[in-house]
């Protein structure tokens, strides 16, 4: 704590601690709120102990510092009952009083006593103090009318505006999450002060975000391949994506199914495993000459990868992933291709389980972060890594992207390949307008067909099919996103989202067309709607159309929100 401030405090206690005792605890109201009953709280900057006593009288386990030799007197002569229970210490360098490990920890009007240079220590201090899952009571003030330029009031105190907002980012920045805040005028009633309250959390972990996990993973880990990216690409795009994937588990983990991320990666790789330039997706195949082979630490999936592809060799390098998407998105897929595919999937899935997830993390302090649910066939997570993806998610596919190409880059010893090569590649999707062919030839066969959008009929010539979810967004053709459309309303609507009530009022015309397309392709539609909906499939039970209409508008507004897309209405 600032110098000067201790002094004043050194020479006014007696009087200080008779005018904090003439009015009831402020924060008290809150003890109950955030702290569980009974618990071990640390009061810090226990002053006159008059929060310190009223923490005893509701029953928690409590104990203070307070680093005022005269406060600590004075305490002790307003409440005897806090003898052995308060001792000196002072922030930043409080140590570790009474053992530390605390469930809580309560620190009201402590902080704005510290200097900017010291307010970073001090809540690495504070969270040391703690245990997982442990609470932080911080209260300050908003305002005060009485405080100079220099941040000092008129007896030389130390007052630093820390805003809210500030105190709520520094300790985030440090493992805590914010679960609460209470903003109140001053208790003694001066002009012009205010007081706000904070009530923070820190995770489980006691480190840092789970955001700042990806980054160290992404970092710091050894990289011998880009499976790592590939991974969190394929992470955050099924959490923005197919959100209802994830399998919840009661240990506070989530599950995601390993063989929805395997297809993923099938689609990332297959431009790059196709390119008429060798791209090296690991150490051992950047150190390859041209034309040679690698045994040891090659893609492990690389050849039963190219064995599927060579059934499409014939399509060119990028139509041979756009005739490839479009059959296994129909279940077209004939069975000699169709084997091709299972084994590499498989292959494809080995390497997941054995490559990234047994190893991302390993340079972290904590260790591994992600395991294998061998019964649910799941790649398991702490469920706060899941929600970063889940609200970073297209964030975190660029991140990765680029780093990606930049990993390949640097791979490429002998290739002479840069980051601007393989970034198109990485980059690369299923032509939109092919891959849509199939819920066309549907649309076309129908009678009195309509734009779902204006309800005008459509003529075979002016029919286009509109991606619900713009394919700019998601590089999403599953068939309940795909939907028909008079072409000049499509182009008006180009990568917009339609609004909430449009969507609403149009209801029964995207049911009805859902209908057409099950009726065509049942085991793809039940199939890619099982994605959005998290269900196993082929079959939908009855009443499918309402929960599947849900989860569009939900994911709809979702996209909304969190990716600023402009809406749309007719």
């Amino acid at each position: 704590m600032d110098c000067s401030t201790l002094d004043y405090y050194a020479q006014h206690a007696t009087d200080l601690a008779k005018r904090y005792e003439s009015i009831p605890s402020p924060v008290a109201p809150y003890f109950s709120l955030a702290f569980p009953a009974g618990s071990r709280v640390l009061d810090v900057g226990a002053g006159s102990g008059r929060d310190l006593a009223a923490l005893i009288k509701s029953g928690f386990d409590a104990h203070g510092v307070e680093p005022s030799d005269g406060l600590r007197a004075a305490a002790i002569t307003h409440h005897p009952e806090l003898s052995g229970m308060l001792i000196p210490g002072n922030l930043p360098q409080i140590g570790t009083p009474f053992g530390g490990q605390f469930d809580g920890i309560l620190c009201s009007a402590v902080l704005m006593h510290l200097s900017d240079a010291d307010l970073f220590d001090a809540a690495l201090a504070l969270r040391h103090l703690l245990k997982p899952h442990g609470r932080l009571l911080i209260s300050l003030p908003s305002a005060r009318a009485d405080i100079g330029p220099d941040d000092r009031d008129v007896n030389g105190r130390l007052f630093k505006s820390y805003a809210p907002e500030e105190i709520q980012l520094l300790f985030e920045r440090i493992g805590f999450r914010q679960i609460g805040r209470w903003d109140n005028e001053d208790a003694l009633q001066r002009t012009g002060t205010r007081w706000y309250t904070l009530l923070l959390e820190l995770s489980a972990s006691g480190g840092v975000r789970a955001i700042d996990q990806i980054e160290g993973i992404l970092n710091r880990d050894r990289k011998e391949a880009t499976y790592k990216f590939a991974l969190f690409r394929a992470l955050a795009e099924i959490a923005t994506q197919e959100p209802r994937a994830a399998q919840w588990r009661p240990d506070g983990q989530v599950g995601v199914p390993i063989d929805r991320i395997a297809r993923r990666w099938l689609l990332y790789y297959w431009p790059l495993f196709a390119s008429q330039r060798f791209v090296p997706q690991s150490k051992a195949e950047g150190k390859r000459e041209n034309g040679g082979e690698v045994t040891t630490g090659a893609v492990a999936f690389r050849a039963p990868m190219k064995a599927l592809m060579g059934h499409y060799a014939d399509q060119g390098q990028h139509s041979g992933l756009t005739a490839w998407f479009s059959a296994t998105s129909t279940s077209a897929l004939p069975t000699a291709v169709a084997q091709a595919e299972r084994k590499a999937l498989q292959a494809i899935a080995h390497t997941i389980k054995t490559g990234p997830v047994t190893h991302a993390g390993g340079a972290l302090e904590g260790g591994a972060v992600f395991d294998f649910d061998g019964k649910s066939r799941t790649v398991v997570m702490h469920a706060d890594l899941w929600r970063e993806l889940s609200l970073l998610g297209h964030w975190i596919v660029d991140a990765v992207t680029v780093r990606w190409a930049a990993l390949t880059e640097k791979m490429s010893m002998r290739q002479g390949l840069h980051a601007g090569d393989v970034l198109p590649l990485l980059m690369a999707k299923p032509d939109p307008a092919r891959t849509t062919r199939a819920a066309r030839d549907i649309y076309l066969a129908a009678n009195d067909l309509r734009c779902v959008w204006s309800l005008k009929p459509i003529k075979a010539e002016k029919l286009a099919v509109d991606h619900v979810i713009p394919f700019a967004l998601w590089s999403n053709n599953d068939l309940w996103n795909l939907l028909p459309a008079d072409s000049k309303v499509n182009g008006d609507k180009s990568d917009k989202l339609p609004s909430a009530q449009l969507l609403h009022e149009r209801r029964g015309e995207v049911v009805m067309n859902w209908q057409r397309l099950r009726d065509g392709l049942p085991t793809a539609f039940d199939q890619q709607a099982g994605h959005l909906l998290g269900k196993k499939l082929p079959v939908i039970g009855k009443g499918w159309e309402a929960e599947l209409f849900a989860r569009l508008r939900e994911a709809v507004e979702i996209t909304a929100l969190q990716r600023g897309v402009e809406r749309w209405a007719v």
